[in-house]
Parts: structure tokens; sequence; C-alpha cells
């Protein structure tokens, strides 16, 4: 990315000037994701129709490599979805200038008005993230309401079999089913064993870890030092939802620096399968309800993002480091 090389601060001074971009973009897509919408609201999309929709994403992002990142930032739940993906990153100086010194209109953006305010627009690559981006609403809008076929199966029963009833054959699917799926979780269970951290608090200092991994909202849930105690030892049942990866890699590469938890820490993580990634309700609209886990690829990407990229949380977490190694037992 084209910035200074002074520290955090600047950083964040930026991502709040790329915020008009961002809060542009959203202004245009959504007068054209809802003029899309207002076509045709009693026509339910078939197969073909999410095909050529996909096709079109494609498309944009194949004649503008820079915007192949942004829908799974978009879809990651981030207001500033654009300055956290690799956009800034891959376009040029000149372009990176333009969209850093942009003002933003003052009129709102109506159907009336779209074409008018959009030509003014002298943003390269604008008009092409905002058709992607209402592209992806579109999708993401689509399964809810795609047409699905009726399939009529006829079964044939021949002539002497003796009718069954059919609260009896329910009842032995379910019996089957259900011996099925214990069999399966119970080799599941012995074949998967987590591994430990092999952490180094104490007490006092695993209240300040909780104390302040609450204070920048690291997960979805809040979570005690009991349940912190259990995911470092390799011991937590459940994956913890995390709402911003980089602020997580941050904060646990401090701790394996200072040997508060072991330094391959990641493929612990990875292994483990302790942690998954923020669901949005656009996520779920387009990828399903399937959890998922985050990788060690993702996290080292991530922690490579952290040291040129505003870390949520940063300051919060430099005290808590502090704190800690203040509480370290002699």
């Amino acid at each position: 990315m084209y910035q200074s090389n002074d520290e955090h601060i600047q950083e964040d001074v930026a991502k709040l000037q790329f915020r008009d971009v961002g809060q542009c973009i959203d202004r245009f897509s959504q007068v054209n994701y809802q003029t899309a919408l207002s076509v045709n609201t009693n026509a339910k999309p078939t197969s073909e129709d999410i095909a050529l929709l996909r096709s079109k994403i494609l498309d944009i992002i194949r004649n503008n490599p820079p915007l192949k990142s942004v829908q799974r930032y978009m879809y990651d739940g981030r207001e500033d979805y654009l300055w956290y993906s690799d956009f800034y990153d891959d376009i040029t100086k000149e372009v990176y200038h333009k969209y850093r010194t942009f003002t933003k209109p003052q009129n709102e953006i109506t159907p009336a008005n779209y074409a008018e305010e959009l030509a003014k627009i002298d943003l390269p690559y604008f008009r092409e993230l905002v058709d992607l981006i209402s592209l992806e609403r579109l999708l993401a809008n689509y399964p809810n309401k795609e047409a699905k076929p009726k399939e009529k199966i006829e079964v044939s029963r021949p002539i002497d079999t003796p009718k069954v009833d059919k609260q009896e054959i329910s009842i032995e699917e379910q019996v089957v089913t259900e011996n099925a799926k214990s069999k399966s979780t119970t080799k599941n269970k012995q074949q998967f064993k987590k591994r430990s951290y092999e952490p180094k608090l104490n007490n006092e200092q695993y209240k300040l870890l909780a104390e302040y991994i609450e204070k920048i909202r690291l997960f979805r849930r809040p979570v005690k030092a009991a349940q912190l105690r259990k995911l470092l030892s390799g011991k937590l049942p459940e994956a913890l939802q995390v709402t911003n990866q980089k602020s997580l890699v941050y904060l646990f590469d401090e701790l394996s620096a200072k040997g508060y938890i072991k330094g391959t820490w990641m493929s612990v993580a990875a292994g483990n399968k302790d942690f998954i990634s923020f669901r949005s309700e656009g996520n779920i609209r387009r990828y399903g309800s399937e959890i998922h886990y985050i990788p060690i690829g993702q996290m080292m990407n991530d922690r490579k993002r952290s040291k040129r990229e505003f870390v949520q949380g940063l300051d919060d977490i430099d005290e808590l480091i502090e704190l800690i190694e203040e509480n370290r037992e002699e």
C-alpha cells in the first residue's frame, strides 16, 4: 500500500480518508441493487439466471484484477471491506492517490440522478466496483428465491409385497440414521485429539487476558478466563467465532514472542480447528450455514497484513501484554 512510513496513527487517518470511497460505492450500489430487484419482483430466478449472474461477476474480476479480493472481505461482514481487501495494494500509485484525495458527492443518489452522478466520479475501477457489489448482493439474495424444479419419483411395488405402514418405515430409518451418526461421532472422537498451546500463564494473567479480549470484542461472544484456559490447553470443545482475524493473530503473536504460548501456535490453532470466521447474514445467505474454520494460510496472510495495516485494538493489546509482563511469576 502506498503510504508513509509513520506508525499506526497515520494508517488510521488514511483508513478514515478511504472510508468516503467505500460509503460512496455503497450508496451507488444500493440504488443499483434496489433497481434490479424492482424490475421483476414476482419472478423466481432459475439456475440459468444464477449462472449468468456469476458469469458477469467473473467477467468484472477477470477484466479488473485489483477487484479479485473485494468480494471475500465484503462477505466477512466488514464495514470497510475495500480498505481491508488487497485492492489498494494492487492498484498503481497514481490511482491510489486519486482514491486517497477523493471527495464524495453531496447529492443524495437516487434512481433519477444515478447515471448523472456516476458519470461525475473520476476514479478508475469505481463503476466496476459498484457493479460488482451490486451483483454480489443480488446473488446473495438469490438462493432464498431460486425456483427448484419438482421431481416426480414413482416407486413401483410388486403385487405380492405386503404394504408396510409409513410410520414403521420412518421409525426404522430414524434408528438406522442415529446409529450411523453415533458410530461416526465415536470414530471422529477417537481419531481427533486437540493439541496444547503449552501456555505459561497464571490465574491473574488469564483474568487480564479475558478482560482485554472482551474489551476489544475479539470474539463474537464473551469468553471467560476458564474458557481461555481450556482453549490454550487444547480442551475447548467448541470453536470460537472471531470478529477480527488480524487482531487475533497480532495478540497471539505477541503472547508467543513473550514466551506465554508456543511459537508454532498457528499450526496448533489450525489443527485443533479452534477458530471460525465471522459469519454475517450475507455470508450465510451466500455460503450457507456451514462452519468455516480459519486455516493456517489465512492466519499467515493476516500476519503479513497486520504489519502494514491498522490493527483493531492495537493499543489495548499492547497494554495487555505490558500488564501480563508485570504479573509474570518469577
